[in-house]
């Protein structure tokens, strides 16, 4: 068993899903990608960590395998993205967002917990 990268949709009554896993690191809700056509509250696919064991439901997650492949599903829809400047704070400083950046931290803490 070991715990998982996954895209996943909210409950159908907009709550967090049981199976995601409970930490306090900012590692659910990651990354939202409108589902064009779907109705709310399962109009967005989140990236998130599943729980160690969890059983996840086929029509509300979707595995990702590796860091690889989190970063190719986030280029598809955050090119456009920008992100404040660590380097240059203020209101009017953003940079790209860096999708490759933030799938390391993202990987390295689904690292720590199959460490």
């Amino acid at each position: 068993m070991a715990y998982k990268a996954v895209k996943y949709k909210l409950n159908s009554d907009g709550t967090i899903p049981t199976f995601l896993y409970a930490g306090n690191d900012g590692s659910n809700g990651n990354w939202p990608n409108q589902i064009a056509g779907a109705a709310g509250p399962q109009d967005m696919w989140l990236l998130g960590i599943a729980d160690d064991g969890a059983s996840l439901p086929s029509d509300q997650t979707e595995e990702i395998a590796s860091k690889t492949d989190l970063v190719t599903y986030m280029n598809t829809y955050t090119s456009t993205w920008t992100q404040p400047d660590p380097a240059n704070p203020g209101l009017d400083n953003e940079i790209p967002f860096d999708q490759d950046v933030a799938a390391t931290d993202f990987w390295n803490k689904l690292d720590s917990l199959n460490a």
